[in-house]
């Protein structure tokens, strides 16, 4: 299939505490239990590495007036 992500699978134990408050949650939401634990890892990510687009390496893309150097743009920029 075309335009498909592929996905990645993560199998592990937790307590019953936990697995029974992530039930909660999916239940009160009516949602699948892996939706919430899928928010849940997206959150964590997102919180211990930063989100991608407040990267300070993405905001130097195109910083740059390079006159003549749209190398990205042109058809015969191989040698």
């Amino acid at each position: 299939m075309k335009g498909v992500k592929a996905r990645k699978v993560v199998q592990t134990e937790v307590d019953p505490g936990i697995h029974g408050r992530l039930r909660h949650i999916a239940d009160r939401r009516r949602v699948p239990l892996k939706a919430v634990v899928r928010e849940a890892l997206r959150t964590y990510v997102e919180r211990a590495e930063g989100s991608l687009e407040e990267d300070p390496a993405f905001a130097m893309i195109g910083c740059w007036n390079l006159k003549g150097k749209d190398w990205s743009e042109r058809k015969d920029w191989r040698p």
